[in-house]
């Protein structure tokens, strides 16, 4: 099927079946090479650049990096704990009968999985992140079916959030799914004295405590079934709704209770291994797990929902500044004229063990996910694309060579989608303009025609009316001023 949408394209099959071929020499060849510079490096991913794996790092760098992970300790204990007397097997055992009581099949040839690190090539010094495999662990299945109810949670605590907002304007859920909203926000900003305020938690992943995670999680349980007036919820394939009556019959039905003991047993249940050893995280949320980003987001939804309940009303200081708050996970950014009051309420609303390190230098500008944010001498909010990769030393594979085996359309969908992106986070014609350019350029560079990727591009505009209108300036006029410096 690939072959002949390559073919549609003009491309000749039996071409494209040597370059294979010589591609398989070539890794033959390589391939004493790169195990001799196994013996002293280690060959990973980079964080934020999915499907490069071309940063080598000094073997004891990496072992070093590794072994203060794997010793991290606070007042409350250590992180994670080697278990030399536990058995893989029956660890194995018990969470396939755990997973299977609740008629959800178990993991076909599970294992434990291992932990490793990827460096953080953004971060200055260079840190590292660090993954507990999971893509065929014994908890998969498990977690798959925890991380669906939790987004379905995660959406109605959100409109009962707003629904409250409605009444009293401050806002009390500051978690976002994407910047889309942040970027709406932005864009009624006029004020002169706005400071930016953009930082990381950077030990939720390691130091929460499990009591902590299991307390807001539960909290939130209880509010949104009594909220929704039932106990039970159902899941049907990829569907989650509730169930007052626990009447449904054709899919798998939950108590809240039942969610408790789930988020319990694979908070407790997190072993991987490491160096031949293996280790138990006591501490945190494993990252690598399915449902680990949602348990993290609403733990501190629920934070954030109980602080400003308690202490914040109408005609406080920070009433109407809280709705310029937004997190995605472990990314919080605010943007006011009191930031340092903001600054100096987070100490209070998230759990002592988490640390927030700050990751603007300036009050003016601040990166924030896939937007680059300014507050001009005017007051405005500009806002333009951000890519992390960029400030790397070395260039990143963003997207399907024009040769390789992926459909052709696919390579032209991302190139819609990136347009469709660039728009929404550029405020500014000109920046929308570089971006773009940017774009249409790097797939150029990667063997697509030009009369492929100039028609895309003409087609995203027409379907696109939107951004004719937000830069008022009509779709030949965008589409020539992009192709001409090319």
């Amino acid at each position: 099927m690939q072959y002949v949408d390559i073919l549609d394209h003009g491309k000749d099959k039996t071409e494209l079946l040597q370059k294979e071929l010589l591609w398989i020499r070539a890794l033959n060849t390589a391939y004493p090479k790169v195990a001799e510079l196994h013996r002293d490096f280690v060959i990973t991913m980079v964080d934020k650049a999915s499907g490069n794996y071309a940063k080598t790092t000094c073997k004891q760098l990496y072992l070093q990096f590794m072994e203060k992970e794997l010793n991290t300790q606070s007042t409350d204990g250590k992180t994670y704990e080697i278990k030399d007397q536990a058995d893989p097997v029956n660890i194995k055992i018990n969470h396939e009968k755990f997973t299977r009581s609740f008629g959800i099949p178990p993991q076909t040839e599970g294992n434990l999985p291992k932990i490793y690190g990827i460096p953080k090539m953004h971060k200055n010094p260079i840190k590292f992140r660090f993954i507990t495999g999971a893509h065929d662990s014994t908890l998969k299945p498990l977690s798959v079916e925890l991380q669906r109810i939790l987004r379905f949670l995660h959406g109605h605590f959100r409109r009962y959030c707003n629904n409250i907002t409605s009444h009293d304007k401050i806002n009390r859920f500051f978690s976002i799914q994407n910047t889309f909203r942040v970027v709406q926000q932005l864009s009624t900003i006029q004020n002169k004295n706005s400071k930016i305020f953009c930082a990381d938690f950077s030990s939720l992943f390691t130091n929460l405590p499990h009591d902590v995670v299991k307390e807001k999680i539960y909290y939130l349980f209880d509010l949104m079934f009594k909220n929704a007036g039932s106990d039970y919820i159902v899941v049907q394939g990829t569907n989650v709704k509730y169930d007052r009556n626990n009447s449904n019959t054709s899919g798998r039905s939950y108590h809240k209770n039942d969610l408790k003991g789930i988020v319990d047993f694979i908070l407790r249940n997190s072993f991987a291994y490491y160096g031949g050893k293996l280790y138990q995280q006591r501490r945190g949320i494993p990252q690598g797990n399915n449902a680990s980003p949602q348990i993290a987001d609403l733990t501190l939804a629920v934070m954030e929902y109980q602080y400003i309940r308690n202490n914040i009303r109408i005609g406080h200081t920070l009433s109407f500044s809280l709705n310029r708050t937004f997190r995605y996970i472990d990314d919080l950014f605010h943007i006011s004229d009191k930031t340092d009051e903001f600054m100096r309420i987070t100490t209070d609303m998230y759990h002592h063990s988490l640390t927030l390190e700050q990751t603007n230098t300036s009050p003016k500008e601040s990166a924030f996910l896939d937007m680059s944010v300014t507050v001009t001498n005017t007051g405005k909010v500009q806002t333009s694309l951000y890519n992390k990769t960029d400030d790397y030393s070395f260039s990143v594979v963003r997207y399907p060579h024009y040769e390789s085996n992926i459909p052709i359309s696919m390579g032209l969908n991302t190139l819609h989608g990136e347009i469709i992106r660039i728009f929404r986070n550029c405020s500014l014609f000109e920046h929308f303009l570089e971006r773009t350019r940017q774009l249409a350029h790097y797939f150029l560079q990667i063997q697509y025609p030009k009369e492929i990727v100039y028609s895309r591009l003409y087609s995203t505009l027409n379907r696109t009316p939107a951004i004719s209108l937000k830069y008022a300036v009509c779709n030949n006029d965008i589409c020539m001023r992009i192709i001409e410096k090319l």
